[in-house]
């Protein structure tokens, strides 16, 4: 699934308040997720990612500052490497333009940011060699079988204390991985769910 991941995505937005600022689709599409960036608009808080399970599709979105950041795929892409997919994308955005000053000038457009497109085309080629995300294996009881779950390497950089909690859910039952600094999975069970 790596090796094909533009197949899976279906959009990446770059938003302040007031506008997208940036748009990438995958070739000829011309779906609208309008109303889902209004949502994401809706919550305010930082440095912090949001899942949205939304029927045949995920999204992910963060706000740093004054920008946020989104994605959406189909549902066999993990929510872990749609958040991996974000941090390199606002690094690299970071990295190519001084959105401070870009918004101090005011009359701010999307045109500006055209050619971040091509940044974008070159991080999802590049991302299933890149070494943001690392696969473990871990056992489900439920389903009697082993699944691939996809963690992205900065969870460990920033972890207080390991092995650290990822819950994994999967075709309606969720299981708790406890990872160690390692990627070793010290520990699977399953988990209740509300929502």
């Amino acid at each position: 699934m790596l090796k094909e991941l533009e197949k899976h995505l279906q959009f990446v937005d770059i938003s302040n308040e007031d506008m997208s600022i940036f748009e990438w689709k995958p070739p000829r599409s011309f779906k609208s997720f309008l109303l889902d960036l209004n949502i994401v608009k809706k919550n305010k808080a930082n440095d912090v990612f949001f899942h949205i399970d939304k029927g045949n599709m995920k999204i992910v979105h963060i706000r740093k500052n004054n920008l946020i950041y989104t994605i959406g795929s189909d549902k066999s892409v993990q929510f872990q490497i749609l958040e991996a997919l974000l941090e390199k994308i606002d690094e690299e955005f970071h990295d190519m333009y001084d959105i401070e000053v870009i918004f101090s000038y005011g009359n701010t457009t999307s045109a500006i940011f055209k050619a971040f497109k091509q940044e974008i085309e070159r991080i999802i080629e590049e991302f299933p060699t890149s070494d943001l995300i690392k696969k473990v294996d871990v056992h489900c009881r439920v389903c009697k079988t082993i699944l691939p779950l996809y963690i992205k390497k900065s969870i460990m950089k920033e972890a207080l204390s390991f092995p650290i909690p990822i819950v994994y859910n999967h075709k309606g039952h969720a299981l708790v991985c406890y990872i160690d600094q390692d990627f070793v999975v010290r520990g699977v069970e399953l988990v209740n769910i509300t929502g």
